[in-house]
């Protein structure tokens, strides 16, 4: 039964590393390819049983889960009203708490050296009023004040396949898996005390 788990939760890992790829392709995401490449999945045996690692950049997950603006209407102009982007989802990297308080800004700006790359990749070109077309300087500056003034819109790029994997796991693995997980938790209780 343990070779079928560890094969099952490897096959979990293949699949949600597959789905997220796919989604970042998809959605238009992967403008380098770096988030993409560093997506991993990896089963380790522990003295427990089994431990499904997954790895990726350090930003994928405020890609998937978004991102809360600190205040919207510092993005107002008088064509458009600043919106908030952000908004509660069942991201896996939010956990119980909810986005508000995980992935918010509140200080500290999105890094202006990846928007200025992400604006050169892209091609972004804009025009002032007096017809001069701005530098990507200018551009990671204006990208950087509406990021931080609205956030970010959750992709759930990730967890649509790790909850997609998860659902199509068959019913007797995931009663193994539902007794191990409640073991574990009975003997972290116990440690604890």
């Amino acid at each position: 039964m343990l070779k079928e788990f560890k094969r099952a939760l490897q096959k979990w890992g293949r699949d949600t590393v597959a789905g997220a790829r796919s989604n970042l392709n998809k959605e238009k995401n992967n403008t380098s390819g770096t988030l993409s490449k560093s997506l991993r999945s990896q089963v380790r045996d522990t003295v427990d049983g089994f431990d499904l690692i997954f790895g990726m950049e350090s930003y994928g997950m405020f890609l998937d889960a978004g991102v809360y603006g600190s205040d919207p209407s510092l993005a107002n102009t008088k064509k458009s009203k600043g919106k908030q982007k952000g908004r509660s989802t069942n991201s896996v990297f939010t956990g119980n708490n909810g986005i508000a308080q995980k992935f918010s800004y509140k200080q500290k700006r999105p890094p202006m050296e990846s928007l200025k790359g992400w604006a050169q990749k892209n091609n972004i070109r804009l025009t002032r009023k007096n017809g001069t077309v701005a530098s990507n300087t200018s551009i990671a500056y204006w990208l950087q004040k509406r990021i931080f003034a609205q956030g970010i819109a959750p992709t759930l790029f990730f967890t649509t396949p790790f909850l997609k994997a998860f659902k199509e796991m068959p019913e007797d693995l995931l009663a193994q898996f539902d007794i191990y997980i409640n073991t574990v938790l009975q003997e972290d209780q116990e440690w604890e005390k």
